[in-house]
């Protein structure tokens, strides 16, 4: 429904498209409709891999880090209300004075309350309401209020208990997890040369594995966020670790593994999709060598045995407390990939280039 509501917002007058100059977008999804607006303008700060790549295969131009003079910008807005406010303010920021900010969001993920926001610190905005959701558009001023600046500053990398550097919408912003916390506690050499972190968000297990185990010659980070993949370049330091923008579920790598780590995510935005998980483990499952083991945590609720059984010989749970389960599967039935089939995403592209 987001294409109805651009073309609406455009339809009537809320939002205007200057005759030439590109258009940025701040986070659009790889399945967004775009087609109301002009594709060879449009240029995408997108930092999920998945949708880097969807995008991309649109023809959608992606655009380069410090990008800026804008003629027009388009934010939509994510779940977590502090990210959506710093690209609402990268957006205003790096548009031209005068060029107008469209923000579209669904109702379920807060867009009224950023509606609200947008109005008491920028003045009125009248909005198109379709589709559960509603859009709205910003005229960037000659000079952006302090709050806005605000804006940006709290949702830029910060430190966290413990001196962990995260951000805004990443998971677990505010620190370890529990669950993440009882896999890191129960990880013990040796976890074998080559590990792998799947979904290794902002580093922690990865750092936790690397303390626990000084055999490890090589600790590949996988993660789908690029503002993830920042982070956790700075939280683990060790030389040993290698980073990667890519999608887990996707990644190949050389394979053979000699253990796989992983916290797998289990929404699809608030949708809870066991499938996510299930897919996280027969992509494990594919990595490792023959004699590797894969290291879980879960939430005890979810049914994860049928897709462990599929895809290991056995597996047991080590430790079950706080709501979550740790397990641990050894025999992988789906063996390591061929060497040498290397993924488009099989490389550890900056993130950097992929941030607004």
């Amino acid at each position: 429904m987001a294409r109805d509501r651009i073309a609406a917002a455009l339809a009537a007058g809320l939002w205007t498209l200057p005759e030439s100059g590109p258009i940025g977008l701040f986070r659009p999804r790889s399945d967004t409709d775009l087609s109301a607006l002009p594709g060879d303008r449009l240029r995408a700060f997108v930092t999920w891999a998945p949708d880097a790549a969807g995008l991309a295969a649109r023809g959608i131009a992606m655009a380069e880090p410090d990008a800026a003079g804008f003629a027009a910008a388009a934010v939509f807005a994510t779940r977590a209300r502090v990210e959506t406010l710093g690209l609402i303010a990268a957006a205003l920021a790096r548009c031209r004075p005068g060029g107008a900010v469209l923000i579209d969001g669904r109702r379920g993920d807060g867009i009224d309350g950023l509606w609200r926001a947008c109005r008491a610190a920028l003045g009125g905005s009248d909005s198109v309401t379709l589709g559960h959701g509603r859009a709205f558009a910003l005229d960037r001023p000659e000079t952006l209020p302090d709050l806005v600046a605000q804006w940006a500053t709290e949702a830029a990398p910060r430190r966290v208990a413990g001196g962990w550097l995260t951000r805004a919408g990443l998971f677990s912003a505010d620190g370890p997890d529990p669950g993440s916390a009882l896999l890191g506690d129960r990880l013990h050499a040796p976890l074998g040369a080559r590990v792998a972190d799947l979904a290794a968000g902002w580093g922690y297990l990865a750092a936790r594995a690397l303390a626990a185990d000084p055999g490890i010659e090589r600790l590949d980070l996988i993660e789908a966020d690029a503002n993830a993949v920042a982070c956790a370049r700075e939280n683990v330091t060790d030389p040993r670790a290698r980073f990667h923008w890519a999608d887990a579920t996707a990644w190949q790598g050389a394979g053979g593994y000699d253990s796989v780590l992983m916290n797998p995510p289990f929404h699809d935005g608030r949708a809870a999709d066991p499938a996510l998980g299930r897919a996280f483990i027969a992509r494990a499952a594919q990595l490792l060598r023959p004699g590797g083991r894969l290291w879980l945590v879960a939430n005890r609720q979810l049914p994860y045995e049928p897709a462990l059984d599929a895809g290991f010989a056995r597996h047991e749970i080590l430790t079950a407390a706080h709501g979550f389960k740790v397990i641990r599967a050894e025999g992988p039935r789906a063996g390591p990939p061929r060497r040498g089939g290397r993924s488009r995403l099989d490389r550890p592209a900056a993130p950097a280039r992929r941030r607004p």
